[in-house]
């Protein structure tokens, strides 16, 4: 048992960072959101990349975000021009 909670920390640090939620100075971005909204609150990305199924189609967007000096990144995902997804970047 003192083996398991040794080594539980270490397979935390493992795991990718995510996130419900993203903080753009004193908003707060969640699932449902609409990309117009996120864009007033947090500015422009800093990056964009279409995400294409199999077939070449457009299936949605993924925008990173630099919310502040010496706070994380953030990636958010949109499926029809809504938040389906953030994650921290480390």
């Amino acid at each position: 048992m003192k083996r398991l909670i040794a080594v539980a920390p270490l397979l935390l640090a493992s795991l990718p960072a995510s996130a419900d939620s993203m903080r753009c100075g004193n908003a707060l971005i969640l699932p449902g959101d609409h990309v117009t909204e996120v864009h007033e609150v947090c500015g422009e990305p800093v990056q964009t990349t279409e995400i294409e199924n199999r077939f070449g189609a457009r299936v949605g967007t993924r925008e990173v975000y630099e919310t502040g000096y010496g706070r994380p990144r953030h990636s958010v995902t949109y499926e029809d021009d809504r938040v389906v997804a953030i994650e921290r970047i480390r």
